[in-house]
Order: structure tokens, then C-alpha cells, then sequence
């Protein structure tokens, strides 16, 4: 499985540069009461995580001896603590369970990084497996081979200056450093959803490359079953404008079981602005297992102007369409965040409300009306995702359980039923709008959508409207949409998308 090389501070060595989005700020941010909440939640979370640099006369509990007699030292409990709690800060915005650490793990990251610190392993060439070294006389064979198998399974950072541990994942995290390109494949394996474990290891070479691994590859969570069905980046709903700037970002999309073929062409779209763009340097990495997710689809998003506080729609043509609104993780640089009018949580049984309810100017240009009518949506589509969140019983390990018609359901809140045995992580609510197409077979409205819930219905979505929902599903092959309470639609869902490259 190939992992990617990281180099950090030499941005020479960088040969391909995408155009830089303007990265601004509104002076007037418009959130729901529930964004404001999950905003001030995510910038106080960040502003108590560790930002203490590390040199080589803090990093270690047990400084490391890199020639003969040779000894791999440890890092620092500090040190190991402070990463985990960026990598399950960072996992926690994608709604991702978090993820541990053991000693033993640790223990082979420290002989991985101490190994490649005494041979100053060059850090413009592939140090996966240690292809590009021979093994020194002082290193016996026990540690070479365990560095070259962990480095062969690991996250890599390279780096000369006095970086924080939070700096080192947030460059794996946006992965702009990556010397082999595009790929992402950092990003991936830190967002994997099927990921329980990693090990954590760092040392100084003479060089004064601080050589620091991160253990990502476990055969064993090949078989986890995962934690979502999809990884975007951005994600949707609130993400922090600080993770988009900056030279050389791509955009990913991750599928954790579907498989797309070929490469699809994707367009993003500022709400508020109506501005577009396409992406560029599209390119499919699935063959690469990063992640061990069946897609990994990347691409730049363009010269689209990132503005906090302004929501952008991002359609993966064939694959998915979502949303998502900037914020700044960082409290002191954050606009004033202003709250809707609207009643944010207050939603009626009446039908659900599509595009052609949204009421339009005849001035309108046909762009300046579809960029109304999707933003009206994408506020109904928030509604009906607070008026779920608002009352969920939340119990990341277990949760409210009830026998109805003789089958097991998980209680989740008012008209919240899951069936699945489902103990590690409630499901995701995730908003969106969905478009019904023209050839769409099924167009009725469900009561539920599990089969033994259902009641009779006459009610349908209309064929080539678009319609906002709060939450979303899979059962089996199909993917059903929440448009509000006792409505539901399906929509068939396949193992496999072929797409022209």
C-alpha cells in the first residue's frame, strides 16, 4: 500500500501550485442558534488544546542515542497526548469517532522516527519501508526491520523548525505539503472510518530534521465496519475557514464502501454571493486503499472566494452534493456572529417545501434565482437538522433502546428510530437538498423508512424539484431522505459508479 511522503517548511521543493482562493471575512455572519452553539463549542475546544513548540531539548522523556551504542529514548507523554488530542479534535469536525493509543504502538513509532533520525534520512526522497538506505552496523536487525515495516504503514512529517504537535497533524490534516501531489492521502488515513488505534513517535536527526511518525495502517481495521458512509472535505454543515487557507489545499471526497470509476466533474457555489466555480486537477486515487476507503476522489476548488460566515454548495456530479458554512476556529479573528430571525427549531407536519415555493423576483437572472432558491432550502435543511438534534438523546456508547412490533429500534429522540445494532456512535445528521430527477421511479413519501413502520401514503415529491432534508440513512440499496416528521423518501444507491474520466 503506498503512503505518502510529507515535507514540511521546504515549500521550494513544491512544484505544483494552484491558485490561492481569497480567503475573507463578512462583517455580518448570519447562524442559526445551533451553528452559534456548535461555533463557540469548537472555538473554546480549540483554544484549550496545547500550542506549546517542541525543540529537541523538550521533545524527549528519554532523549534517544543515535549512534553506538544505540538507543531509540521517548518522547514525552506531553508530546504523545498533545497529537492524539489534535488527530481527535480534527476527527471530532467530521464527526468521526475518536481514536487511542497504546504503548506497544507508540514504542515501534519511537524506533521508526530514532532509526531514520541516526541515518538523517533524506527527506526529499521516499522513506516508506526505507527503500532508499542501507542499514548501518550500529542498528541491529530487530529495530531495522521494525522501522522499516512501521515506516512502511505510517504517516511521515519532516521538518527543521519548532513546530507544535498540533502543527504537525494540521499539516497532515490539509496535506499541503504532500511531496507526491494531490492524493491526500494523510487526510485519509486520519479520517479513516474504520481507524481505532495509531502510535506516536518523533526524534531529532543531527540534521536537525525533527522526524515524527504517525502508525495509520492496521490489518485488522480492513474489517471494521464503518462509522460513516462518507468523508468530505470540506464537511458539511460548519467547517473552519482555517483548514482551506493557504497555497497548494485540495478538496476530497472519501466513500467508505461505494467504489467510483473515472473522475467527476464538480462545481461549488458561494449562497450568498452566487459566485461559482469548477474543480480542477480532479483525479481518482481509490486503487491507492488510503484510508481503506473504496473512493478517495481529490480536487482544487478553483479561484471560488472562501469568506467566513458564507455558505457554499459543493455538486460531486454522480457521487453526492452538500453544503457547508465557514467559520473561524479561531475566537478572536471570528466576524460577529449574528443569529437568524427565523424560529430555528420550529418544524410543522405540513408537506415538505420544494424549489418551486421559493418565491423569486421577475429581476432575477436565472443564476441570481437558483442561488435564492437553494439558500432558502439549505436554511429549511438546518431547521429540519436542529429539530432533531434539539431533543436527541445523545450516549456515544449506548443509547435508548425499544421492541416495536417485535423488532429492536433504537430510541433516539422524537421521531428518531434506528434499527441496527448500532453501540459505538449515533448515527450522523447530515442536511442537505436533494434534486428528484426526471426519471425518478419512486416518488412517494414514506411514513418511515423501515418497512414495518410504514402507514399508508398518498403524498409524493414532485419529479425535478429540489427538496431540503435533515437527515439522511442507507438501508440496504437505498439511501432514504428525511423532509421532515413522518416524511420520507428513498433513493437507490449502487456499489459502483462509472463515470467518464
Amino acid at each position: 500500500m503506498k503512503l505518502q511522503h510529507k515535507l514540511t517548511l521546504l515549500i521550494t521543493s513544491i512544484t505544483l501550485v494552484m491558485p490561492l482562493s481569497n480567503a475573507g471575512q463578512s462583517d455580518a455572519a448570519t447562524f442559526t442558534k445551533s451553528e452559534i452553539n456548535t461555533i463557540k463549542q469548537v472555538q473554546n475546544e480549540y483554544a484549550a488544546l496545547p500550542k506549546l513548540p517542541y525543540s529537541s531539548t523538550n521533545l524527549y522523556a528519554t532523549p534517544p542515542h543515535l549512534t553506538a551504542p544505540f538507543s531509540v529514548g521517548q518522547v514525552s507523554d506531553n508530546y504523545i497526548s498533545s497529537t492524539l488530542a489534535y488527530i481527535n479534535f480534527y476527527r471530532q469536525l467530521f464527526a468521526l469517532p475518536s481514536i487511542s493509543t497504546n504503548g506497544a504502538d507508540n514504542n515501534n513509532a519511537q524506533i521508526a522516527a530514532s532509526v531514520m533520525a541516526a541515518i538523517n534520512a533524506d527527506p526529499f526522497k521516499n522513506q516508506h519501508g526505507l527503500p532508499n538506505v542501507k542499514q548501518p552496523a550500529f542498528i541491529n536487525d530487530m529495530y531495522w526491520n521494525l522501522a522499516k515495516t512501521t515506516t512502511a504503514s505510517s504517516n511521515l512529517n519532516f521538518n527543521a523548525s519548532n513546530e507544535s504537535a498540533g502543527d504537525v497533524v494540521t499539516d497532515l490534516i490539509t496535506d499541503r505539503y504532500n511531496l507526491d501531489g494531490s492524493d491526500t492521502g494523510h487526510r485519509a488515513w486520519l479520517l479513516s472510518t474504520r481507524a481505532t488505534t495509531t502510535g506516536i513517535g518523533a526524534a531529532y536527526g543531527s540534521n536537525g530534521y525533527r522526524y515524527t511518525v504517525q502508525q495509520v495502517v492496521y490489518p485488522g481495521d480492513t474489517f471494521n465496519a464503518p462509522t460513516k458512509s462518507s468523508v468530505t472535505y470540506p464537511s458539511s454543515g460548519i467547517f473552519p475557514i482555517e483548514l482551506l487557507q493557504g497555497n497548494n489545499i485540495a478538496w476530497s471526497v472519501y466513500l467508505s464502501d461505494q467504489t467510483v470509476n473515472g473522475t467527476p466533474s464538480i462545481k461549488i457555489t458561494d449562497l450568498d454571493t452566487g459566485q461559482t466555480s469548477y474543480g480542477s486537477n480532479v483525479k481518482n486515487y481509490s486503487n491507492q486503499g488510503f484510508g481503506n476507503f473504496a473512493t478517495v476522489i481529490t480536487y482544487y476548488p478553483g479561484n471560488i472566494n472562501l469568506v467566513s460566515g458564507h455558505a457554499y454548495n459543493v455538486q460531486i456530479n454522480g457521487v453526492t452534493s452538500y453544503t457547508f458554512k465557514l467559520f473561524n476556529e479561531i475566537a478572536s479573528s471570528q466576524p460577529p456572529l449574528e443569529q437568524t430571525q427565523a424560529n430555528d427549531n420550529k418544524v410543522n407536519n405540513d408537506s415538505p417545501i420544494t424549489s418551486s415555493d421559493i418565491s423569486t423576483s421577475q429581476t432575477d437572472t436565472p443564476e441570481q434565482a437558483d442561488i435564492k432558491m437553494k439558500s432558502a432550502l439549505l436554511l429549511r435543511a438546518q431547521k429540519l437538522a436542529d429539530s432533531l438534534n434539539k431533543e436527541r438523546i445523545f450516549n456515544p456508547v449506548n443509547f435508548g433502546r425499544s421492541y416495536q412490533d417485535g423488532k429492536r429500534y433504537f430510541n433516539l429522540g422524537p421521531n428518531q428510530w434506528f434499527h441496527n445494532f448500532y453501540i459505538v456512535n449515533n448515527p450522523d445528521i447530515e442536511a442537505g437538498i436533494i434534486t428528484i430527477s426526471d426519471t425518478a421511479i419512486d416518488t412517494q413519501i414514506y411514513s418511515s423508512p423501515y418497512l414495518d413502520r410504514q402507514k399508508v401514503s398518498t403524498t409524493h415529491v414532485i419529479r425535478g424539484q429540489s427538496y431540503a432534508y435533515g437527515q439522511t440513512i442507507k438501508i440496504g440499496k437505498a439511501r432514504w431522505f428525511y423532509l421532515g416528521p413522518n416524511q420520507w423518501i428513498q433513493q437507490q444507491t449502487s456499489k459502483k459508479l462509472n463515470l467518464k474520466s
